[in-house]
C-alpha cells in the first residue's frame, strides 16, 4: 500500500510539467516568467509550507525525535555533498556543477513533503520540515557556491563587480533566508502553546499557498523540458552515473547510515522512514530553480531533474521497502 501511495504521488507531481510544455509550446510565456515562477516558490510558497508544518499542539517526543533528524540530515547531506564533489571531474565545467547540485540535493521540499504528508502523515511531515533546515542550509551555502563557480552574488542573486566577488556563498545566507525563518518562527509557534492564537484566515492562507509548492515548481520543469531537445541524452555517460549515485547509491549509504546510528541511538522507525524517503527522493526542482536564477546550463539540469523523476517512480519504492 504504502508503494502503491508513492507511486501515484510521484506519477502526479511528474504529470503537473503538462501546464508549463503547454504554456511554452503554445507560446503563452514570456521570457523570465520561469524565473518568476521559481522566485515565487522559493520565497514565498515554500516558507508558508514548512511554517504550517509546525502549527500543532506541543509532543516532547516529536521534539526528540526532530533532534534526531536534525543530526541524521546533517550528516546525510554531509556525505552527499563529498561524493558529489569528488564525481564528474571529466564533466565540461557548466554540466559539472549541475551534475554536483542534483546529486547532493534531492526535491526534499516540493516532492518530499507532499509525499511525506500523504504517505506517513502529519507528525512525519515535522520532521521533514526538520530536514529541510538543513537542506536549505546546504543549499544556500554549498548549492550558491556550485552554482555561481564561486563568484559572490547579492541578495537579489545578482553577481557583484567588487573585490568581494572573490569571496564564496556564505552560510549565513541560509540563516536570514525566508525559508529557514519560516522554519524557526514554526518551532516557536510549536514550542509554545500559541498555534490557537494564530487567526483561521491566516491559517488558510498560508496552506493555500503551500500547495503551490508541487504544481508551481513542475510548471518550471515543463517550461524547460518544451525546449529541451532528446536526442542523444542515452549518449551522456555522465548522466548513468548521476543516476546510479542519486537513486541507488546514496539512498543505499543514508539506510546503511540510520540503521548503524539507530543501533547506538534510539531513533524511531518513523524517522529512518522520512530520513531514507528523503533522500531517495529525485534530484530537487530547485536545480531548475537555481540555474534560471544564476544563469546555469537550465536545459541539462530539467533533463537531469526530468529523467531522475521518472525514474524515482520505480526506485523510491524500491528503497524505502528496504527501510
Amino acid at each position: 500500500m504504502v508503494a502503491e501511495r508513492i507511486i501515484y504521488n510521484v506519477a502526479l507531481l511528474f504529470i503537473m510539467m503538462l501546464p508549463g510544455i503547454i504554456m511554452k509550446k503554445c507560446k503563452m510565456s514570456v521570457d523570465g516568467f520561469g524565473k518568476g515562477i521559481s522566485n515565487l516558490v522559493l520565497y514565498i510558497a515554500q516558507p508558508a509550507l514548512v511554517f504550517m508544518a509546525y502549527v500543532r499542539p506541543y509532543d516532547e517526543n516529536i521534539l526528540i525525535n526532530s533532534a534526531y533528524v536534525f543530526l541524521l540530515s546533517i550528516v546525510v547531506h554531509g556525505v552527499f555533498s563529498a561524493v558529489a564533489m569528488l564525481s564528474y571531474k571529466k564533466a565540461p565545467d557548466s554540466m559539472r556543477r549541475m551534475l554536483r547540485f542534483a546529486t547532493i540535493f534531492s526535491n526534499a521540499a516540493f516532492m518530499g513533503m507532499p509525499l511525506i504528508r500523504a504517505v506517513f502523515g502529519a507528525e512525519a511531515t515535522v520532521y521533514a520540515s526538520i530536514y529541510n533546515i538543513t537542506f536549505n542550509l546546504f543549499l544556500w551555502s554549498l548549492g550558491v557556491f556550485i552554482c555561481t563557480d564561486k563568484r559572490d552574488v547579492n541578495e537579489n542573486g545578482i553577481e557583484d563587480d567588487e573585490e568581494h566577488i572573490k569571496h564564496g556563498a556564505s552560510p549565513l545566507k541560509a540563516l536570514y533566508h525566508p525559508v529557514t525563518i519560516a522554519a524557526v518562527l514554526g518551532l516557536i509557534f510549536f514550542i509554545l502553546p500559541i498555534e490557537g492564537y494564530i487567526p483561521s484566515i491566516a491559517i488558510e492562507t498560508l496552506n493555500n499557498l503551500g500547495n503551490l509548492v508541487g504544481p508551481l515548481s513542475m510548471m518550471v520543469i515543463g517550461l524547460r523540458l518544451a525546449d529541451m531537445d532528446f536526442r542523444g541524452i542515452f549518449k551522456d555517460k555522465h548522466m548513468y552515473v548521476f543516476l546510479a549515485l542519486r537513486h541507488v547509491i546514496l539512498p543505499l549509504v543514508t539506510l546503511g547510515i540510520v540503521k548503524l546510528v539507530g543501533l547506538v541511538l534510539p531513533v524511531h522507525e518513523l524517522v529512518e522512514m522520512v530520513i531514507v524517503t528523503l533522500a531517495a527522493a529525485p534530484a530537487a526542482t530547485s536545480a531548475t530553480m537555481f540555474a534560471e536564477k544564476y544563469d546555469c546550463d537550465a536545459n541539462y539540469v530539467s533533463r537531469l531533474v526530468t529523467v531522475s523523476t521518472l525514474l524515482s517512480i520505480a526506485t523510491m519504492p524500491l528503497i524505502i521497502m528496504l527501510v
